[in-house]
């Protein structure tokens, strides 16, 4: 009796969502739903940030071709230096210089002496070493010619920036189809509520004169069970109703980030049946498909394997230049301090045109080159299935549409009629020329057509969206 209660509960609250759509603050359209689905999707987020770590991949390849500048500076401190040999002054003897008298005047008879110098004339060191040491070295290398090898690897990367952007494309195509499903599960869910409600309402009705009519004895028990039976089956239909409505918007919430409690959704059913015209769409499939496109890239990228392989066969030199720079010395900062013309500091710049080839390496090369090969081959072989296999899809989706529209279009005159009936049954009713049990089962055959109705617009929907899906545009 509690599950009748509280189930009657949900549908009351259900229902009244559905007859007062002004009670909803927001109504929540299928491309809105696209729209906050895509900002919200932290795996669309994921594939965005493969898409920007391709891109720094490319710039990382292209720089390879670029200068290549090292820069090292190092200072020590030398504990116990060389003293070296301290050459004291005069140790070498001294001498007197004279200015001869001829170059003074010819009047001077005698030379004049400028006095003595000692050799050296100061205490002088030889060898001796400080206790600070630096050293600075920059080298600069710029590969000239690799055989391709560095532009082959730029296009790799730039193969493989494109496939992290199919990637992305076909991530937000899925989240896309996640959300037209989630969507209108929950429209198929909400507008078969109000018609398994009045169903259960014309059950309980049938089960309570059943009862009547066994208590009375008019009728047998069998009679009685099957409306009981009827009556337990359109409440467990309708359980399923509330439940598949309540985890169909909470798909929808956790895909858009909308507030399941606090929106309705405004797009309903398509009422036709859009143009299709499966060579149209074949073609926008093969020049649009993200699983064609994963196997061009394949395919690419394979191709360009190949090439950097062939450029590292044997005996293909690379040619690069380098520019070595080197200072050390001891004397102490600032710059003041250094003096070019002391022994204490010395420089160098060596310039290299180097040259580097593999000459035997046990056929690594060759088997590498064939392996690569193979690759191509396989990715030509995929590619093919693949553009196969889209046409193939194209074909069953466009099939699978066309089967629902007719079948939405049979359900919707097997409505019409049960509509009419119904109408002729209330009219005999009211005329006295039909039974509540004729006008009942006039009414039930009508709410299972619709039901049969709705369940036909929600199969036809998702084969559309399905066909969306494969071609990337809405239909």
């Amino acid at each position: 009796m509690s599950m009748r209660t509280s189930s009657a509960a949900a549908v009351g609250f259900l229902s009244l969502l559905l007859t007062c759509p002004a009670a909803w603050p927001d109504a929540l359209t299928l491309d809105q739903a696209y729209d906050l689905a895509r900002g919200a999707s932290e795996a669309i987020h994921v594939k965005a940030l493969a898409v920007r770590k391709a891109g720094s991949a490319v710039q990382e390849a292209q720089a390879r071709a670029l200068p290549h500048l090292d820069l090292q500076a190092s200072t020590s401190y030398l504990t116990n230096p060389p003293t070296g040999i301290t050459v004291t002054a005069g140790e070498f003897g001294t001498f007197s210089p004279e200015i001869p008298p001829h170059t003074l005047s010819p009047l001077q008879s005698s030379p004049i002496s400028l006095g003595t110098v000692s050799l050296p004339s100061s205490d002088v060191q030889v060898g001796a070493q400080l206790h600070n040491y630096f050293s600075l070295a920059a080298s600069l290398s710029q590969p000239l010619f690799t055989w391709g090898k560095i532009k082959n690897a730029i296009d790799l990367a730039g193969i493989q920036a494109q496939a992290a952007a199919t990637d992305l494309t076909a991530q937000q195509r899925d989240i896309a189809r996640q959300v037209h499903r989630s969507y209108f599960s929950a429209q198929l869910a909400l507008q078969s509520i109000p018609v398994l409600v009045h169903l259960r309402d014309l059950a309980a009705g049938a089960a309570k004169d059943r009862q009547t009519s066994f208590d009375q004895g008019t009728v047998n028990r069998q009679s009685l069970l099957e409306a009981q039976a009827n009556l337990a089956q359109v409440e467990s239909k309708l359980v399923q109703a509330q439940q598949s409505a309540a985890t169909a918007l909470e798909g929808l919430s956790v895909l858009t980030g909308a507030d399941p409690s606090a929106t309705t959704l405004s797009t309903d059913f398509r009422t036709g049946m859009p143009a299709i015209d499966e060579q149209a769409l074949l073609g926008k499939a093969i020049a649009s498909s993200t699983d064609l496109a994963r196997a061009r890239s394949t395919a690419g990228q394979a191709g360009k394997a190949l090439d950097i392989a062939r450029g590292g066969s044997l005996l293909l030199p690379d040619v690069s230049l380098g520019v070595n720079f080197n200072v050390a010395g001891q004397e102490d900062l600032p710059y003041s301090a250094w003096d070019w013309n002391n022994n204490t500091w010395s420089w160098d710049v060596v310039i290299s045109l180097g040259v580097k080839l593999s000459v035997f390496d046990g056929l690594a090369a060759a088997r590498k080159v064939e392996e690569a090969q193979r690759d191509v081959e396989m990715a030509a072989q995929g590619t093919s299935q693949q553009e196969k296999l889209v046409r193939l899809s194209v074909r069953q989706a466009v099939d699978a549409a066309l089967r629902a529209d007719a079948d939405a279009s049979d359900k919707r005159a097997a409505a019409d009629l049960g509509a009419e009936r119904l109408k002729n049954a209330q009219a005999s009713f009211d005329n006295g020329m039909a039974s509540l049990d004729d006008l009942r089962g006039a009414d039930i055959l009508y709410g299972s057509a619709r039901l049969d109705l709705l369940l036909a617009l929600y199969t036809r929907e998702e084969a559309l969206a399905d066909l969306e899906r494969i071609t990337g545009e809405r239909l």
